[in-house]
Formats: C-alpha cells, sequence, structure tokens
C-alpha cells in the first residue's frame, strides 16, 4: 500500500512538473501563416481564414517603390482596402492573434524585383529610407511585426548586405518602440531549407542577433519542370538525397542557428505530374513531367492548366479533385513524409493530414519554434490547419532567461513537494466523483432526451412483439439474445461496427447494431438514431425496437429482416435475377413513399442524409424500408435548408452543393434518391467508372447514354418493362433530373412520385447531370484517361476529412 502511495504521489509530481514546461512552451510555441492577399490566379477570401487557429498571421506582400530618389516602401490604392480590412476582420475573431507585414514574396528572384534593387550597390544606401516607410506603414495599418521575404541572395555582396539591413532595421524598431511607447514591432525573415544557396552562405550571425524568428521554406524540392519522374515535393526524410527538410533543419542548427528560432514551413499545396503509365503510379514513376495543360484536377481547366509554368496545385483544389474523380483515399508515404495520389495518368505529390501531423510533431521534438502554412487560404475546410494546430502538445521551453526561470522552477518545486500528499489524494477522489457523475448524467439525460411514451422498460412484459414501445435492453439480454456475440450470428459489419442476429426471450428475431470503440459515428449519431425512430412509424422504416447503453456499450435493436440489403442483389449478377422488374418497381415505390412520409406528410420533416443501397433493407416479401438514421436531421415545416461545416454521408450520394458548401435540404435526399434508382434499373455501382473507355461516372455516363437514345443499353438486361406501367426509360429520365447540379432543378419526391404513377406525364429534359468531368465538352474534350476508383458504396463518413 505504502508503495502504491509512493507511485501515486511520483506520478502527480510529474504531471505538474510536465505541466510547468507546457505552461512556458505555450507563450512561444508559433502557428503562423501566410496569406497572399495578391495571388495573381487566386483570389482568396479573408472572411474565411479561422484565425482561431492561429497565433500569428502574416499577410503578404507589400510593394518597394523606387519611382522616386528614395527607397521608400508604399502601398498602392488596390491594397489599401485589404490591408485595413484585414486586421479587423482577422483579430475579431481572435484577439490575441499577432499579424505581420510581409515585405517581398516567393517571386523576388528576378533582377528587377523590388527586394534586388534595394540589395543592389545603386539603391542600398538609401535603405534607411525603407526601413522608416516600412515602420511607418506595419503601425499605421495595425501589424504587429515586419517580415522580410527574400529567398534568393545571388552574391556575397548581398548578403553581406542583409546582415546590414536586419542590424539597422532591429534599431530603427527599437528606436521606434521607445519614442512611442508601444510594444516593439516584430522581425522575422524568409529563409531556405538550408544556410546556405550553393556556395554563399546567410549571414547567421546577424539573423540570431536582430531576428525574432525565421521562417524555414521546407518545400519545393522537386517540381515537374525540374524533372520528369514523380518526387517528392516537400520531404521530412530522403535517405538518398540531401533535398529534405531534416537535413536542412540540421544544417541551420550545424551553423549555430538556434532551433528556437526557427519556424518550419508546410505547405498547403502540391504538384502535379503526367504519368507515362497508370499503373506505375507511385513516387519516383516515369513521368513526362507537368500535368497536361488541357486536364484539371479540381480546378477551372481555363484558369489553372497543369502546364510546365503552372504546374501546382492548392490544397483545396486537390481535394475538390479528388471527390471530383471519387479518388477517395491518398496514399501516405512515411518513409518521405508525404501523400500523393492519382487519377488516370494525373499524379499529384502534396502534404495531407498525416504529413503535416508528423511534420508538426517532427518540429516538436527538434524543439524548433513552431510551424508556418503557405499559405492559410489554400486549406480545404480548415483541415490542414486544424491537424498542425492539434499537434502543440508537449513543446519545450522558449527563448527566455534559462535561469531565471530553473530559479523559479526551484522554488515552485519545494511548494509542489508540500502539496502533492494532500492535493494527490484529493485530486483522486474528485476525479472518482466526478466520473461517476457524469457517467450517470450522461445516461439520465439520454434517456430523458426520448419521448416518454415511447420507451418501455426493461420489466415490462415482451411477448408483444409488435408493440410500438421502445425498450431499454440489458447487456446480459443481449448478450443471450446473440450468442454471446457470437461470430456465427454476425450479419455484417459497417464503420459503426458489427451487426448481430439474435433471438429475444419471447422468440421475437432481432439485429443488434454494436458500435465498436472506433467506430466513426459517435453518441451523437446513437442518440439520433434512437430519438429520431421512437418518433417515426411507417411501414417503410425499419422499426427500432430498443437500445441498450449499460457498460459503456451503445447498441441499437432492429426488427429482423431476413433478406439482407438492397445492394446484396443489385450488385450480383445472379441474385439480381430474384429481383425481376416487377419487384424492383415494388422497391422503388416503398423507397419513394418513405421519403414522402419523412418530407411530407410526418410531424416533422425529416432530411435522412445517407440514403444508399446498402440503407435499404428488405423484408420476408421483398418489401423495402429504409433504415439507419444516424445521420439524419429534423427540420421544421417552414425550413428551406441548412448548413453545416460537418459533413457526412457516402461518396457517391451525397450532392455537390452539400460536398462544397456543407448546405443540405430536402433536395439533397432526392439527389441520393437519382443515385439510387440508376443504380436499382442498371445494376451498377456509382464507385466504378463506366463507357467504352471506362473514364465515366455512373451519372455522366446514364446521361450521355440517354442523351444519344441509347437508353436501354444501360439498363440491367435481365429486365423487362413490356407488360409494367412503369417504363425503365422513364425512370432513367427521371433519375436524371433527381441528380442536377442545381437543386432548384431537381424535382420534389411529390413530383417524383406523380411522375411514376403517370407515365404520360410531360417532363424536363435534363441537363448534364452533376460531378460530371465532361462540363466543357462542346468547347474542348478533357483528358479522359482516369482509372477505377475502387469500391466505396458502403463507407459511411461522418465528417469529410482527409484521412
Amino acid at each position: 500500500m505504502a508503495c502504491k502511495n509512493i507511485f501515486i504521489l511520483f506520478f502527480f509530481h510529474t504531471i505538474l512538473q510536465s505541466q510547468l514546461h507546457n505552461s512556458i512552451a505555450a507563450e512561444n510555441w508559433i502557428k503562423a501563416g501566410y496569406y497572399q492577399a495578391n495571388d495573381i490566379t487566386y483570389s482568396p477570401n479573408i472572411q474565411s481564414i479561422n484565425s482561431t487557429l492561429y497565433t500569428h498571421l502574416i499577410y503578404g506582400f507589400a510593394n518597394i517603390d523606387f519611382n522616386t530618389s528614395t527607397d521608400q516602401m508604399i502601398v498602392s490604392i488596390s491594397d489599401d482596402e485589404q490591408l485595413k480590412n484585414f486586421n479587423t476582420i482577422v483579430k475579431k475573431k481572435n484577439p490575441s492573434l499577432k499579424t505581420l507585414l510581409s515585405i517581398g514574396g516567393k517571386d523576388q528572384s528576378s533582377y528587377d524585383s523590388g527586394i534586388y534593387l534595394l540589395m543592389s550597390s545603386t539603391y542600398f544606401p538609401g535603405r534607411k529610407f525603407f526601413i522608416e516607410s516600412s515602420i511607418k506603414i506595419a503601425r499605421l495599418y495595425g501589424f504587429d511585426g515586419l517580415d522580410f521575404c527574400w529567398i534568393s541572395p545571388s552574391s556575397s555582396q548581398e548578403m553581406t548586405n542583409l546582415g546590414t539591413l536586419l542590424d539597422d532595421w532591429r534599431i530603427a524598431i527599437d528606436f521606434e518602440s521607445k519614442n512611442s511607447k508601444k510594444s516593439q514591432l516584430l522581425l522575422t525573415m524568409a529563409v531556405q531549407y538550408t544556410p546556405w544557396i550553393q556556395d554563399l552562405s546567410f549571414p547567421i550571425e546577424s539573423m540570431r542577433k536582430y531576428l525574432d524568428w525565421v521562417h524555414v521554406f521546407a518545400f519545393d524540392y522537386y517540381d515537374p519542370a525540374s524533372t520528369n519522374n514523380t518526387s517528392p515535393v516537400a520531404a521530412l526524410y530522403d535517405s538518398n538525397s540531401d533535398l529534405n527538410t531534416d537535413y536542412g533543419i540540421n544544417a541551420w542548427i550545424k551553423s549555430g542557428f538556434p532551433t528556437q528560432k526557427l519556424v518550419l514551413g508546410l505547405p498547403f499545396y502540391g504538384y502535379v505530374w503526367t504519368l507515362v503509365s497508370p499503373k506505375d503510379n507511385k513516387i519516383s514513376a516515369t513521368g513526362t513531367g507537368p500535368g497536361p495543360k488541357d486536364y484539371s484536377f479540381g480546378a477551372e481547366a481555363e484558369n489553372e492548366p497543369f502546364s510546365s509554368i503552372s504546374s501546382w496545385l492548392r490544397f483545396n483544389d486537390i481535394k475538390r479533385g479528388m471527390i471530383k474523380y471519387r479518388a477517395n483515399n491518398a496514399s501516405y508515404n512515411a518513409s518521405y513524409v508525404m501523400n500523393y495520389v492519382s487519377v488516370g495518368t494525373c499524379w499529384v505529390g502534396f502534404d495531407d493530414v498525416e504529413a503535416v501531423k508528423t511534420k508538426v510533431a517532427y518540429a516538436k521534438e527538434k524543439h524548433l519554434r513552431g510551424y508556418f502554412a503557405w499559405e492559410v487560404s489554400y486549406d480545404w475546410n480548415s483541415v490542414l490547419s486544424q491537424a498542425a494546430a492539434g499537434e502543440v502538445e508537449d513543446i519545450q521551453e522558449g527563448v527566455t532567461d534559462q535561469s531565471g526561470i530553473l530559479h523559479k522552477k526551484k522554488k515552485l518545486n519545494r511548494v509542489i513537494l508540500i502539496l502533492i500528499p494532500i492535493g494527490a489524494v484529493l485530486i483522486l477522489l474528485l476525479l472518482v466523483f466526478t466520473l461517476w457523475c457524469l457517467r450517470r448524467r450522461q445516461l439520465f439525460k439520454f434517456q430523458g432526451r426520448i419521448p416518454r411514451n415511447k420507451i418501455g422498460s426493461k420489466n415490462e412484459d415482451r411477448r408483444g412483439g409488435e408493440s410500438s414501445n421502445l425498450h431499454v435492453f440489458s447487456f446480459e439480454e443481449m448478450k443471450a439474445a446473440t450468442n454471446n456475440f457470437s461470430v456465427d450470428n454476425e450479419l455484417g459489419r459497417g464503420g459503426y461496427g458489427p451487426v448481430y442476429k439474435g433471438k429475444l426471450r419471447n422468440g421475437q428475431e432481432i439485429a443488434v447494431k454494436r458500435l465498436s470503440e472506433t467506430s466513426t459515428q459517435g453518441l451523437e449519431e446513437f442518440e439520433n438514431e434512437v430519438i429520431l425512430t421512437a418518433k417515426l412509424q411507417h411501414i417503410n422504416l425499419v422499426k427500432v425496437v430498443g437500445f441498450c447503453i449499460e457498460r459503456k456499450e451503445k447498441m441499437l435493436i432492429y426488427e429482423y429482416m431476413p433478406n439482407k440489403s438492397l445492394d446484396y442483389y443489385i450488385y450480383n449478377k445472379v441474385r439480381r435475377l430474384l429481383l425481376n422488374w416487377e419487384k424492383r418497381v415494388q422497391v422503388i415505390e416503398g423507397i419513394i413513399q418513405g421519403l414522402l412520409y419523412l418530407q411530407e406528410y410526418s410531424r416533422l420533416t425529416i432530411i435522412h442524409r445517407d440514403l444508399k443501397a446498402s440503407n435499404i433493407l428488405l423484408d420476408i416479401d421483398m418489401k423495402p424500408k429504409i433504415s439507419d438514421f444516424g445521420m439524419a436531421r429534423i427540420f421544421k415545416k417552414d425550413e428551406v435548408e441548412a448548413n453545416t461545416l460537418r459533413v457526412v454521408g457516402t461518396m457517391g450520394y451525397i450532392p455537390p452543393e452539400y460536398v462544397e458548401q456543407g448546405i443540405y435540404s430536402t433536395k439533397s435526399d432526392v439527389f441520393s434518391f437519382g443515385v439510387l434508382l440508376l443504380q436499382i434499373i442498371s445494376g451498377k455501382k456509382n464507385t466504378c467508372l463506366h463507357g467504352p473507355d471506362e473514364n465515366l461516372n455512373l451519372l455522366e455516363y446514364a446521361y450521355e447514354m440517354w442523351r444519344d437514345g441509347k437508353g436501354m443499353e444501360f439498363m440491367d438486361p435481365s429486365l423487362d418493362d413490356t407488360t409494367s406501367s412503369c417504363k425503365l426509360l422513364k425512370c432513367m429520365q427521371i433519375s436524371l433530373l433527381c441528380v442536377q447540379k442545381d437543386p432548384m432543378e431537381r424535382p420534389t419526391m411529390l413530383e417524383v412520385s406523380y411522375l411514376l404513377k403517370d407515365m404520360n406525364l410531360a417532363m424536363n429534359s435534363p441537363k448534364r447531370p452533376a460531378f460530371s468531368t465532361r462540363e466543357d465538352e462542346e468547347v474542348g474534350n478533357s483528358n479522359g484517361s482516369v482509372q477505377e476508383i475502387g469500391d466505396v458504396d458502403t463507407a459511411t463518413i461522418t465528417q469529410l476529412v482527409a484521412r
């Protein structure tokens, strides 16, 4: 017992010591990002920047004017308004944010650029005017510092001038701060990944003394203009070359530059190559250089051709391209620490979440000052910014007086040693009591959210298998019903976990969905499904019998569907014969009735948000029932649409406005129904590519076959509608109307119901559907060299992020 107490005391002493280190580090850890306002190829929106994820934002770039006899920095009229708005907007979201005004830019490598002229022997004597004007402009627009973005000095004289400039700049900043009685402006600089350029060395001593920190441009090691083969554009490690970040950081450290003044660069963009063969698509694969000029991976082709000049892609365009071409998973290479994705002969190398997290962890291990993003507006839904911000624990101490810190720590340690015996016991007791209270509160809160008239006691008589009561089952009951969750009872497995067949004591057969600890669906989806299904009762909706939340379990108990799900039949060439056209019409009409109930006839308007073939279950008579309401959302009757930052659903079934803007409405389920209807009449998957060249997704393939009068060639050849009033071609036209890009051009489910009931009703001709890769076909065909991506029909996402 005594040993146990000693261990506890030591444990809490270690924790408190760690917290001291972390609190010191948190004040110094830099989470910076460049914002390139004057990017001629792109107009970023300041409002879109989530400044709460950063400690510093760097506005790029200020211009240097040499039209007069003095080297003064001026702001153009076009930049004036943006500069005024920038600090107001970003600091409103994050009042503690520090901003810097960057001078120069990555394009300052030409000999007629402003910075080259400034550093030349002709203009350098007038640097005093440049320095004074830079400080004046920074103060005028409310910036907290200045950044010098010039990464390409080309002579020893320019390196010497750089050291002199930094010396003078620091003196002027100190002088201005004392006279104005304002806080001192920060002074930073962008540098190459190594402290030298060929045989030239940066002025290390001047930089160490006069700069607060430097931004290490740890990227652009390779690009399609310099090598034809696919390459690691921002490799953290490379055993075969010095072109990698680890080599560069170690070089800076060996030069004597302090680690706590190094801020690591994270590229929020990538480069695109053209492969010789789509099958050879790894790193170092044989290529022919930049991506083809007439091929667009997410960006508009006319604005961003993949020529030798413009072969790079912003991260947000990469992600849009992955969605557009259903390249759902980028490959991750841990040796280089990078991601890549290929579609046909198009290969893109970039940093996704895995690479960003690893690089931030590396910066932490190397005791660097932090990281910076180039650049923040290239991000997609703040995915990379969030990934980077989540890796800031355990950073070591910042640049401060080490002896002073140690003295304070010794005094603090003595106090801690006195308080630990009492504090440890109190904390343990409080922790146990808090966890117990939270657990009970969570249980009562959850049960309280479910309509009382739908819950039956677990002690009630359950012989009435058709009772509408929602029962609360014990864990032991579920264990007995499923034969201890036997593998033999397992019906299937999804992102949520396994589903088991079971039998209650009264003989009722059930299906038990048991959420696993690694489930992509959490408590919110679980509660959502229980609450919604308690309110909804319809013959075409799967009935939830009850739930179990004992022992930290989350289990949903459904009525058992003996004929599995719709996808079990329509994608299999043999089993699909069991569903002739008459039975498929019955399935289509049942799905429509279920959706009509959700959208029109229930007291609430319900958006399902995950309608797909695997969520259509079939009863003993092959009648359909819509299942899985974990992603569903309730609308008031007077609401039209809603917006969310958390995109859920299954790729291939969710509409473009939801993917790109997070907007969902009843028309979202109409879109999903249109995709599902195309699958029912054709037996084809929407995760494969179709057509003679296998370069068309399901929607555009259906459209082109319908447009060319070849609709019957699209259909499942086993179907015969000659004796049916419901015609295949009419269903095809209806489905194409449902998958239009503009939600306003899609029919409502009520209109769909009318159109299917009366085949003689006139309807519009569909336009090219959403997610078409041939949107500009009339002007010029785009490159169609793409590959089958894979089968993700049952992969439900609960948040659209890279993995």
